[in-house]
């Protein structure tokens, strides 16, 4: 039996028709945009995807294109109708014909577009993401932080090249006030695929650091609003919900609010706005002190005036006063004066006879303990004192004759007479061998005369001696 060959041209070609007859309309297709690009002639190519609810993994995968003419025409109608192009992540609903290629094989050909529908994903989306902070009990923690009265250490997220973060800093640097702020930048990703992970990163970073911040501020200049998706998002929201610290943001949109600004403490529209709130904080303080310093001023003044009239009147009738006071003090003194004579008086003539007595009676006992005194005196001369200088004296003679003997029998001269010499090195006494060394001159002195002599050898030898 022969067999039915065909070459892949001709097998895919089948294919392609078999395909086409099986799908000959126009069929409407809900699917993710996984990529999507625009090439040099203006056709636009994307990868559409469906994922799995549940474990959020991909289950199914498609090439579509747009061609140039077809392209201008939805692009400028999408962007019209939903404020933001077409970007990955979006879900879309779309006309499409199926088309087999025998270079490229299956893929859509996209020919129309339903914008309304994708708004609706996203609101569904924002939905979802806002009913869930809502459960997790953390949607307004944020809020419900105290605002610092003078907010001047303050933590920045924003790109470093930001338009927004360049009017920010030139705002809040050249304040009217010369209100000075301390500004740390915690650079981040604003806009595209890696703005999630790069905002939740500064957060998580400031977090660590909390003490050293008032506040946080995050700043987004201008754009195209399809960037302003990634502030939607559960993770910056919840972020930013949790954090200790107030966070202002300013992320320049001109649509309803973000999550992000929804959870924040508070949500300014432009990062300029976000500088000139945090100068009129300061501003507003500077008003109210001024008015306290202006009414404590006024009270001050008032209670010098109040007690200038006090000390006037006082000065005008303090002689009067003094003189009465004076005169009243004299005549109680006179009072207590005379008061205190008569009772001394009587006092004295009480114990008179008792002064008297007592007088009598300390002269006579003066002078017997004098006379008495001076008997034990004369006794103690006469019988103590002779004999304990005798004894005295014997000792001290006993003593000295002790100390003459102990002399005689220490004298160099005597001992020299026991056959003892000294021996003299320069003019010193040699007291150790090892002061002595071979050709040394020594003088040896004995008690009747001296020998000089030279050292030949120096032993240190007993057994020598």
């Amino acid at each position: 039996m022969e067999k039915n060959k065909y070459t892949l041209l001709e097998l895919s070609k089948l294919i392609g028709k078999t395909i086409e007859n099986a799908f000959p309309g126009r069929y409407w297709l809900v699917a993710e945009i996984n990529e999507i690009r625009e090439n040099q002639n203006g056709h636009c190519y994307l990868e559409l995807i469906e994922k799995d609810s549940e474990k959020d993994r991909i289950i199914a995968r498609s090439r579509a294109t747009i061609w140039a003419n077809t392209w201008r025409m939805l692009k400028s109608y999408f962007e019209t109708a939903t404020s933001q192009p077409l970007g990955k992540g979006m879900m879309i609903l779309v006309e499409v014909s199926v088309v087999f290629h025998e270079l490229y094989g299956l893929s859509f050909n996209i020919r129309d577009i339903d914008p309304v529908y994708t708004l609706g994903d996203l609101e569904r989306k924002r939905a979802e993401t806002i009913k869930r902070l809502e459960q997790e009990g953390i949607i307004n923690m944020n809020k419900e932080l105290p605002f610092p009265v003078l907010p001047s250490r303050i933590a920045v997220i924003s790109s470093p090249g930001a338009a927004g973060y360049e009017d920010f800093m030139h705002q809040i640097t050249n304040n009217p006030g010369k209100y000075r702020f301390a500004i740390t930048l915690f650079p981040a990703t604003m806009q595209g695929d890696n703005t999630v992970s790069s905002v939740t990163e500064a957060l998580e970073e400031i977090f660590e650091q909390e003490s050293s911040y008032d506040l946080v501020v995050i700043l987004r200049g201008g754009g195209s609003s399809s960037d302003l998706n990634s502030f939607d998002s559960y993770e910056i929201a919840s972020h930013i919900a949790q954090l200790p610290l107030p966070v202002i943001t300013g992320i320049g949109h001109e649509r309803d609010r973000t999550i992000a600004g929804m959870v924040a403490n508070t949500d300014l529209k432009t990062p300029t706005a976000v500088a000139e709130f945090l100068i009129g904080k300061f501003h507003i303080l500077d008003i109210k002190i001024s008015n306290l310093s202006g009414k404590i001023s006024g009270a001050v003044t008032g209670i010098i005036e109040q007690n200038r009239q006090f000390l006037d009147f006082a000065a005008k009738d303090l002689p009067r006063l003094t003189s009465n006071n004076i005169r009243q003090k004299g005549m109680h003194m006179r009072s207590a004066g005379s008061v205190i004579a008569g009772s001394a008086i009587r006092f004295l003539q009480k114990n008179r006879h008792k002064l008297d007595s007592a007088h009598s009676g300390f002269g006579y006992i003066a002078k017997n303990y004098l006379f008495n005194r001076k008997n034990k005196e004369q006794d103690f001369r006469n019988r103590i004192l002779p004999n304990k200088t005798r004894e005295l004296i014997r000792k001290k003679s006993d003593r000295l004759k002790l100390l003459d003997k102990t002399l005689t029998l220490v004298d160099p001269e005597n001992i020299l007479k026991k056959g003892y010499a000294l021996v003299y090195k320069q003019g010193r006494i040699v007291k150790n061998i090892v002061e002595i060394k071979s050709s040394d001159i020594l003088v040896t002195k004995l008690h009747n005369g001296r020998i000089d002599s030279k050292v030949l050898k120096v032993s240190t030898d007993k057994k020598h001696l």
